[in-house]
Parts: C-alpha cells; structure tokens; sequence
C-alpha cells in the first residue's frame, strides 16, 4: 500500500533522536548547577529550619518538644514530594495555616528570598527516606498519546475527534492513583459518538482499561526513567454498535523518558494481544514525544511538543498494515492543573482518519 517505505525513515529519525538525547543526558546533564541549588538550599535549611524539624529532617529539633504539634516529618516521601514552587509558595512561603497545615509552622516571606525558598524546597524532597521513591522531578510534561513512565497520581479529562467519513468522537476520562514510590495504577473509561456520512449514528460508553504502571529505573541525577506497564482492555463497549472490542485485550509495553536543559524526549512500546474471541487485531504500538518547556513564570510551564506515532499490525484482519502520524501539541501547566490541545496528521496511506484534533485537561493531587 505505499507505506511501508515511508515508516522506515520515521523510526530510524526517532531512534537516532532517542539515542543521541539519552547520550547527551548521561554524559553532559547540568549536574553543577543542580548541586549548587542544593547545596543552597541546604544552607537555608540549616540555619532557618533544623531548630523544629531537626537536621535529619524528622521533627525531632531542640524546639520541637515546646510546640503544640509537632513539627512535620520531611523523610515522608509522599508528604515532601510536591512540585517545590507549590511548597514554596505554599507553606514556606505563607506558613502552615495556607495549605492547612499547623499553626506552629510560620511563614518566610519576609525573612527569605524567592531563591532561597525555591532552593530550601528542592532540598527539603532529597530528605525522602525512601531510595525507591520517583521524585516528582522526573514527572516530565505530559504528550497527548505517548504514556509516561512516571507513575502518575492525577484526573485526566480529554477528546479525541477522528474526521473522515466514519467521524469518530471519543470522550475519556481516566484516574491515576500513585500506590508507592515506584508503582501506579489506573482506570479509563470512554464514551463514543460515531456519526458516519452515510448510515446510523451510534453512540454510547466504549471499552475500560485498567492499567499497572512500575518503574524499573530512574536517576535523579542524570533526569532519566524507565517503566513497564501492562493495560487490560475490557468490553464494556458494545460490540455489534461499533464501541468496543468484543473481548478482552492485553498491552504490555516498555516507557523511557529523559530531560536534558529543559529538552524532554518520551518513549513508548506497547504490544496489544486480544484474548479470546476478541475482534481485535493483534498491533505494536510505538510512539516519541519530543518536547522544550518554558517558564514564563514560577507558577506557569508551557512546553510546545510533537509526537509520531506509529501502529503496526501483527496478526488478523490488519495483519502487515502500518499506521503512522504526527502530532504537534502545546502543553500549559498552571500549578495542580494542566491542559494540552493538539491535532494529529496522518503521513501513511493507510489511516483511520484524515486529522484529529485532540484535548485533555489534567488535576494533579
């Protein structure tokens, strides 16, 4: 059908694109300038902060024992691993009342710098007692289509509007729950509107995914992750209206992602194998995300991105059919909260669309 020729220099474009970032990343990452903001923040904490909370970061200082609560534990990873200009902002900056939080915990707007604040919080994370805990540093700003190897904990809304003469429209809503320092689990639910050209409309809920996410390496350091994840494809869809599968479907697949200089590259590989008498075709999935994120402020990040992304069928009805697209998207993160739009341009001849324009909008908590 023509398209096998044009898929083979995409990937090796990506590959070369994945190699050569991942390289630049172990052998050339901003490592001095991260110390140095840790040593920093280190320097503030000693000297404004070890009389409660202690030096190791415990709550046990000289002062802790004459307050009315004692002061916070910052070796819990999960109460310290927030974004550092939401803590800055938050309780060091405007005291523990702001995020409420305790009395006794006062505010440092007037004593320190934005720096200092924004340095003190960095560092505050690194006291996590957890060595198997994926700090949020690594939560790299999210593709519309390429999964993350991070493990989540977030509300994603968002659409996705296939136009050709099918007309697909496809509502999801999905949860991810952080279980530990490596691990995150997930459910997504859809909903369809298929209004066709020609013929009948249906419309109604698809097919649930849940899905297991761990991570198998990461490095603060070096800004790099790796995961395994496996989604389980359920049909709740119906079947015989279009909106589902008709069986059960596994995905197992592999995710890397890697920050160099505010340079973001993500990876996914994912296998889908239906079981059963599922209608589906067994296909790989593989898609890149390769993005550069701005500050405009301390509480805004806007990163403008592409992704391609490649599906290939292995067995069943679309068995040697290679599908391959390109989607170029902003992301706009505002704090907790963040949106991305997009649109998605076939470049195969074979497709399921001829452009789809997507959105979602994520809460972080």
């Amino acid at each position: 059908m023509g398209q096998r020729p044009s898929l083979t220099p995409l990937l090796c474009f990506c590959t070369l694109l994945v190699v050569a970032s991942v390289g630049v990343v172990v052998y050339a990452a901003d490592i001095p300038g991260f110390l140095d903001r840790l040593l920093h923040g280190r320097e503030v904490f000693e000297q404004h902060c070890v009389s409660c909370h202690g030096a190791d970061g415990k709550g046990n200082g000289r002062l802790a024992a004459d307050l009315p609560v004692r002061p916070a534990d910052l070796t819990d990873c999960k109460l310290t691993d927030e974004d550092p200009v939401l803590l800055g902002q938050g309780v060091i900056r405007h005291g523990g009342p702001h995020r409420g939080r305790s009395l006794a915990m006062p505010p440092f707007e007037t004593v320190l710098s934005d720096s200092d604040i924004i340095d003190v919080a960095h560092y505050v994370r690194t006291l996590c007692a957890d060595p198997d805990w994926v700090p949020r540093e690594l939560d790299f700003p999210h593709p519309l289509i390429t999964g993350k190897a991070f493990p989540e904990q977030h509300l994603t809304i968002g659409g996705r509007f296939g136009r050709n003469g099918t007309n697909v429209s496809e509502y999801m809503g999905t949860l991810d729950y952080r279980v530990n320092g490596l691990t995150s689990i997930g459910i997504m639910a859809r909903g369809l509107l298929i209004d066709p050209d020609f013929g009948p409309t249906e419309s109604g809920l698809g097919d649930t995914v849940l899905s297991v996410n761990r991570v198998l390496a990461f490095s603060t350091q070096y800004r790099t992750s790796a995961s395994a994840n496996l989604g389980l494809t359920l049909p709740t869809g119906s079947d015989r209206r279009g909106l589902g599968t008709g069986g059960v479907v596994f995905e197992p697949g592999l995710r890397a992602g890697a920050d160099w200089k505010q340079v973001v590259v993500q990876v996914a590989g994912a296998l889908a194998v239906p079981a059963g008498t599922s209608n589906s075709s067994s296909q790989a999935n593989f898609d890149v995300a390769i993005g550069r994120y701005f500050y405009p402020n301390r509480h805004l990040q806007i990163t403008p991105m592409i992704e391609f992304n490649t599906t290939a069928g292995i067995s069943g009805s679309s068995s040697g059919e290679t599908q391959s697209a390109i989607l170029p998207l902003i992301r706009v993160k505002w704090l907790r909260w963040a949106v991305g739009v997009g649109v998605q341009v076939p470049i195969t001849d074979a497709r399921d669309f001829d452009v789809r324009p997507l959105f979602d909008v994520i809460y972080d908590f």
